[in-house]
């Protein structure tokens, strides 16, 4: 298959994806690094033991809440938001609107919420590429894989390796098959040019790698993996129930600023009592991976629900970020709960197995979070293969879950309309 270079349009993303993934490198520079600075001021001192947070988080969180309604009521941001994952798997982001997204989810990260960056990088890398294309062209093709290599450009500071925001974006993509190494290209040259800009600038990435020790690879590892994915999948199935629990609290709530200063105040007394769970949790799964010996199960158990609920609420009342990140983290420390439980199973093998898997269960992405696993805890290619297994066993798990639950309500659904009175004549 050879690429469409008689495409005008596509000769075209060659040279943007360049810009796009300098802009995307850049655009990822400032804004993490404007966030990180002020939640450096906030938050560095954040211990690790209960109720070793700061009081006044509770107020900062709150009056954070306030602001991010107002912001939203002022720009008549609607009260649902699509996340970054469904504006990739659309491959759509309005830049008319963008700005103003990011500029509420700095809001959100600088004052605790408990989510992560992607959701922004998405809107700044994918809103260019969007801008970009409705100036130039019309063709379907073109708006969605500039979009999505705006997207991918992004994403070249958030991941370890430049090759992973590509793999996710393509992963997630609507791009159809035929279509794949065409679009994947401009994506890849993307996510390399904003890897290296970021990289050069501050010498790390945002999801930062985590040492374990090393282990021995067993073919038993491999039914240790899918155990351990069905556990992902408990984990993910008790996160929806979390945020469905969440969302029936919060709706009788009609006042946006009430919720916003209330359910801020929530999420900042979480972190009070549970610092582990501030922000995207890129930094503190260091701390829990690599100090796991001196926690205890219960603290670790207490974290990943109080996580569960930060997230949820964070959400539900107004905050915006992404998902992904927070999600590495539940996974990592319940891959941590796992070892401390189990002792024969290595930290080496729980961990990276249910980072990827966690995540995995809910994105369309399981080659990606594999990736992603493998290279944040510098996996060899044989040890990488539980990790594989892992993802693939709680991703198709979930999915027969959705499924079952979808054909229920149409069938409850039908049987409702069957069971109906005849219409009066």
């Amino acid at each position: 298959m050879t690429l469409p270079f008689d495409q005008t349009w596509y000769r075209g993303i060659i040279g943007f994806a360049v810009l796009l993934g300098i802009a995307g490198g850049i655009l990822g520079l400032l804004y993490l690094g404007a966030t990180g600075a002020v939640i450096d001021v906030f938050f560095e001192d954040a211990g690790t033991a209960p109720w070793s947070g700061e009081w006044w988080w509770i107020p900062l969180v709150a009056g954070g809440g306030l602001i991010v309604a107002a912001l939203r009521q002022t720009w008549n941001v609607p009260d649902k938001v699509p996340g970054g994952v469904a504006l990739i798997e659309a491959a759509e982001v309005d830049h008319r609107t963008a700005p103003q997204w990011v500029a509420i989810s700095a809001v959100s990260a600088v004052v605790g919420a408990s989510l992560g960056p992607s959701f922004a990088l998405v809107l700044m890398g994918g809103g260019l590429g969007s801008w970009i294309v409705s100036r130039r062209w019309a063709e379907p093709e073109a708006a969605d894989d500039y979009t999505l290599t705006g997207i991918a450009g992004g994403f070249g500071a958030a991941f370890t390796s430049p090759v992973l925001g590509a793999f996710l974006v393509s992963e997630l993509a609507p791009t159809p098959k035929q279509r794949y190494a065409s679009a994947i290209v401009p994506q890849l040259i993307a996510s390399t040019v904003g890897f290296i800009i970021f990289y050069a600038a501050v010498g790390r990435t945002f999801l930062g790698i985590y040492e374990l020790p090393p282990y021995d690879f067993e073919i038993v590892d491999m039914a240790i993996a899918v155990a351990l994915g069905v556990v992902a999948a408990v984990v993910m199935a008790v996160f929806v129930g979390v945020i469905a629990a969440v969302r029936w609290t919060t709706r009788s709530v009609s006042n946006p600023y009430v919720l916003g200063v209330v359910g801020g105040g929530v999420v900042g007394l979480i972190a009070f009592a549970l610092p582990l769970t501030l922000g995207a949790g890129q930094s503190q799964l260091g701390t829990v991976v690599e100090d796991a010996p001196t926690f205890s199960i219960g603290l670790l158990l207490a974290v990943l629900l109080a996580k569960m609920a930060a997230m949820a609420l964070s959400l539900a009342v107004g905050f915006m970020g992404g998902n992904v990140f927070p999600m590495i983290f539940m996974g990592g420390t319940a891959g941590v709960i796992v070892h401390l439980i189990v002792p024969d199973v290595p930290a080496s093998l729980a961990v990276p197995c249910m980072l990827a898997a966690v995540p995995g269960s809910y994105l369309r992405a399981p080659v990606s979070m594999t990736f992603i696993a493998a290279i944040a805890v510098s996996l060899d290619p044989r040890t990488t293969a539980p990790v594989a297994v892992s993802v693939i066993t709680s991703f198709l798990l979930v999915s027969m879950i959705r499924y079952m639950i979808a054909n229920r309500k149409q069938a409850a659904a039908a049987g409702h309309v069957d069971d109906a009175p005849p219409a009066a004549t």
